[in-house]
């Protein structure tokens, strides 16, 4: 998942606007976060360092490599989740476990079909 998808999927799970998320990252128009969302810029290091001091439950390896869950843990020092915010994490990781699957079944497909061939041989 790129960042710009990331970016989407944490404004979707804060249920704010782009403008709103914008603003919470001292911008004053959406300008900016809108040429990242569709992939016209990549956030530079001063926005994702924002986003990370303005949203201090987001988990940063998340936001910055896709790893882990989108917020912090609560035995975290600066994450107080709430329990919605859990759920989505959870939804989260049920998305992506769905997306592996998928994958491996598509690759499991692909080796059969080429056994079958190899077998035809």
């Amino acid at each position: 998942m790129t960042i710009n998808l990331r970016l989407q999927q944490l404004i979707d799970s804060l249920n704010i606007s782009v403008l709103e998320f914008s603003r919470q990252l001292g911008e004053h128009r959406g300008e900016k976060v809108y040429h990242i969302l569709h992939g016209r810029l990549k956030p530079r290091y001063d926005t994702l360092e924002k986003i990370l001091v303005a949203y201090p439950q987001v988990n940063g390896d998340w936001l910055l490599r896709g790893e882990g869950l989108m917020f912090k843990a609560l035995n975290s020092p600066s994450a107080a989740i709430t329990t919605e915010e859990r759920l989505r994490n959870m939804e989260f990781l049920l998305f992506q476990l769905n997306e592996r699957v998928a994958l491996l079944q598509q690759t499991n497909d692909q080796l059969l079909a080429e056994l079958a061939l190899w077998k035809e041989r």
